[in-house]
């Protein structure tokens, strides 16, 4: 460890480690423009001058560029030290007059232009850019050209880099937002959509999901990381602190033995793409009802502040279409999606909460509020005037000076109704998780013509699954709000803790069993089998050798159906309690 003082501190830092290095973990903090811990150093913007004052040559260095030495005395706010500062940024104001970040430095350390003429270019030639992009991006797709004043970033020959990626490295390390990607990449720049917020911001590949993700840690994607398009970057590597950026993972597959399973694989929404008369992916003021969540909501993209994605303005008039693709026999899903008449409530008051002076029209064919002061909340909402509720459907959405004329009808009132809107929410039907009918068939367990799985019995097993020791709990189930998924996800939870609290099992006794004399080991009696009970089981004789391969029935799987019986050709499989005497001896009892 090297010994030095900063300020007046004694600081011990690692051989090898700059100033400011030095200085930042310690708590020291040391303006600069042209420094990232990820890029080399390269002392251009000469902001994180220091003075060394004693164990060393004195005088003004940089602190992102000089390195560590025994005994040095630094003084990182010495008269020297601001006064070369403020000479440094009233240069810089002179040239880039317009960037941010060169105003609030200047204004810190009391920096006027000097008397030169004005310029207008916000780069101020720090050579991050540069440096990102040959050092850690390994492109070299812009450069330095020329000396002096005439010094400029450009590309080679001053044309469009063929070797830009497109990955906005250069934008993202700019101090002060001079660089435009777009200027030197020939291919179109793409973002990558937010899935969370549902597109409605981008994300960076690395990230974390969602706020609540468990393990609620950053992950990188694959397919937008350089370091795996290019093989070079690693800058996340670089600077983690914590060296927790391994490359060389992979997803890898785990076998659990588990003793039983819970299905809650959510649900998802209806695409109203299907309904062009609706317009949405066509018109950017018509959403769905999950997008406006997101924008209301004050982690969302928008921070809360609800405007309409046309024009960055708050909306005025908002118009909320209920069952999109819903209770529609014909082009669209019988059932009802239970939730949306009550969350379209709960958005009408969150518009008004944030538009005060907006206005809401609600188009519906039936309120169902059937739950705990449900529908007290939604006459809360139409008494108090949050929303103007109109009985029917709407026929076409389309645009016109600016707005979104939403054509429909009252039925109540028997007239065609046109509003211009300048948003409309629509509304969509909830369907199960993509993939749920293949789990359903890895698992064994039912589900219905809309891929929803099924319970044993919809009264007296209700979190059961056909299949022992699988349950279910939320939204794949059937649709359901907050409330019935809680309480659906109680009662499997206590299920299981009934199912593996004991040393034993307790099971009906009515269960298939094979007689191992008569059994050919054919098997047909698996592929009948529809809750996987049946497998093949190898007998042995004193010695450990294998004389013959019977079926065998696993207790605690098997249902008793009997479907393994009646396949059996030879007759080896019965279900105990209905054997063929069992069955005669009670009818000959019966005396008839």
């Amino acid at each position: 460890m090297i010994n030095l003082t900063i300020d007046n501190q004694q600081i011990e830092a690692e051989e090898g480690k700059t100033l400011l290095a030095a200085a930042t973990l310690a708590g020291i903090d040391i303006p600069t423009l042209c420094y990232h811990p990820a890029v080399p150093s390269a002392g251009a913007c000469r902001i994180c001058v220091v003075e060394i004052t004693g164990g060393g040559q004195p005088g003004l260095v940089p602190a992102c560029a000089y390195p560590v030495q025994e005994g040095l005395e630094i003084q990182t706010e010495s008269e020297r030290v601001v006064a070369s500062r403020r000479m440094t940024l009233a240069l810089m104001l002179a040239r880039s007059p317009g960037a941010t970040i060169i105003q609030e430095m200047a204004q810190e350390y009391g920096a006027e232009p000097v008397p030169m003429d004005k310029g207008d270019d916000d780069c101020i030639m720090c050579g991050l850019c540069v440096r990102v992009c040959q050092d850690v991006i390994g492109q070299s797709a812009v450069c330095f050209e020329g000396r002096g004043h005439e010094r400029k970033i450009t590309t080679p020959y001053d044309k469009q880099s063929e070797v830009c990626l497109g990955c906005g490295a250069c934008a993202f390390i700019c101090p002060t937002g001079a660089i435009d990607p777009a200027d030197y990449c020939p291919h179109p720049l793409e973002t990558i959509p937010n899935d969370f917020n549902c597109g409605l911001d981008t994300r960076t590949p690395i990230h974390i999901p969602f706020p609540q993700a468990v393990p609620n840690k950053p992950l990188i994607d694959r397919e937008n990381c350089i370091h795996f398009i290019t093989g070079g970057c690693e800058a996340c590597k670089q600077i983690c602190p914590a060296d927790a950026i391994d490359f060389d993972m992979t997803d890898e597959y785990v076998t659990e033995k588990v003793g039983a399973i819970v299905v809650a694989t959510g649900y998802e929404l209806f695409n109203p793409d299907v309904y062009a008369e609706y317009g949405y992916g066509r018109y950017p003021d018509v959403v769905t009802s999950i997008e406006f969540e997101r924008m209301v909501s004050a982690s969302g993209p928008t921070t809360g502040e609800l405007v309409r994605p046309s024009t960055g303005k708050p909306p005025k008039t908002v118009v909320f279409l209920q069952c999109i693709g819903s209770r529609r026999e014909q082009g669209g899903l019988p059932y009802c999606s239970k939730i949306c008449c009550m969350y379209t409530a709960k958005h009408a008051i969150l518009y008004k909460h944030k538009v005060h002076d907006g206005q809401a029209f609600v188009f519906y064919m039936d309120v169902r509020s059937g739950g705990k002061n449900y529908e007290q909340f939604v006459r809360r909402v139409i008494k108090e005037q949050m929303a103007t509720y109109l009985r029917g459907r709407v026929a076409k959405i389309f645009p016109s000076d600016g707005k979104l004329i939403v054509r429909g009808a009252d039925t109540l009132s028997g007239t065609q109704v046109e509003i211009a809107a300048e948003m409309v929410v629509l509304a969509p039907a909830m369907v199960p998780a993509a993939g749920i009918r293949n789990l359903a068939q890895t698992l064994r367990i039912g589900y219905d013509e809309h891929g929803f799985l099924l319970e044993a019995h919809p009264k007296l097993r209700p979190v059961e699954t056909n299949t022992a020791g699988v349950f279910l709990a939320g939204a794949c189930h059937s649709p359901k709000d907050i409330p019935d998924s809680v309480a659906q996800a109680s009662a499997a939870a206590s299920k299981v803790l009934g199912l593996i609290s004991h040393q034993t099992l307790t099971r009906e006794p009515t269960i298939g069993i094979v007689d191992e004399e008569t059994c050919n080991a054919c098997f047909e009696c698996e592929g009948a089998c529809a809750y996987g009970a049946i497998g093949p089981k190898e007998l042995k004789d004193r010695k450990g050798e294998v004389t013959a391969v019977v079926a065998y029935i696993n207790e605690g799987l098997c249902q008793g159906c009997g479907a393994c019986a009646v396949t059996c050709r030879s007759k080896s499989i019965e279900v105990q309690g209905y054997r063929d005497d069992q069955l005669f001896a009670a009818i000959n009892a019966t005396g008839r």
